[in-house]
């Protein structure tokens, strides 16, 4: 009898391990991403426009992320993901303004780059989990970059750094086609105060087949900073096309 109940409750463990083991989850992605840059900067009094000042243009940047997913309640998933998001160009200048204490003056040539990559990391619990999917939570946004104007006749640069940790707000939704393979989903991480207010919103459309799905979407960043007589209004979008592992 005893021998029984042993091997009852052997079972009985190996179902519960199982069990968790079927809602123990990982996805990773990665996907090339084409960016239209528009917007301006401010370190002074003269507003540089990105387009017209510096001649941004497009470019071409990659994101990957990781998620991990576990049967603990109490404790939220986890999400990391990079994006590169910067840009350089030269450009021959058509007005005369002042960047961070540094004079540019009418036909200067001039070297500049934005850098707006980051790093998140996301804490979040899966609210709904059917053909729905549902998850939110708080993502911590690590940049560390800059806008930095150099001028190539006098070799004066200026910049200012975008170096800060960013809390903001995170919902990430799934729409499955049952038995298609076809889905929708939306991502979106914001954070407004004051006069500053960063959004980014992902939207797309895949088909999965087993563990692997293929992505063709469309992302637009906008970040609104101030600090002082410093100020970054920026805009990137455009679409992006990736691969999803899901397991």
């Amino acid at each position: 009898m005893q021998k029984r109940i042993i091997a009852l409750a052997i079972l009985a463990a190996s179902a519960s391990v199982s069990s968790q083991a079927d809602i123990v989850g990982a996805t990773a992605g990665a996907y090339m991403w084409k960016q239209s840059w528009d917007g301006d900067v401010k370190a002074g009094s003269d507003s540089i426009d990105m387009n017209d000042d510096l001649g941004y243009d497009d470019e071409t940047g990659k994101s990957f992320y990781v998620a991990l997913e576990h049967p603990v309640p109490v404790l939220p998933n986890i999400r990391l993901q990079h994006t590169s998001l910067d840009i350089s160009e030269t450009s021959t200048l058509s007005r005369s303004f002042t960047y961070d204490g540094k004079g540019y003056v009418t036909t200067n040539t001039v070297d500049s780059t934005t850098d707006l990559s980051h790093t998140d990391g996301t804490f979040y619990y899966e609210i709904l989990d059917n053909w729905v999917n549902l998850d939110i939570g708080l993502t911590v946004r690590m940049f560390d970059g800059e806008v930095r104007i150099k001028n190539q006749t006098t070799t004066d640069e200026g910049s200012i750094e975008i170096d800060a940790p960013l809390p903001m707000a995170y919902v990430n939704a799934r729409f499955e086609l049952p038995l298609t393979g076809f889905y929708a989903s939306g991502l979106g991480n914001v954070i407004a105060y004051g006069d500053n207010k960063v959004t980014d919103m992902t939207v797309a459309l895949g088909y999965e087949y087993g563990v692997v799905g293929i992505e063709l979407g469309y992302r637009n960043f906008d970040v609104q900073l101030e600090d002082d007589n410093e100020e970054a209004n920026v805009t990137v979008d455009g679409y992006f096309l990736g691969v999803v592992i899901d397991i």
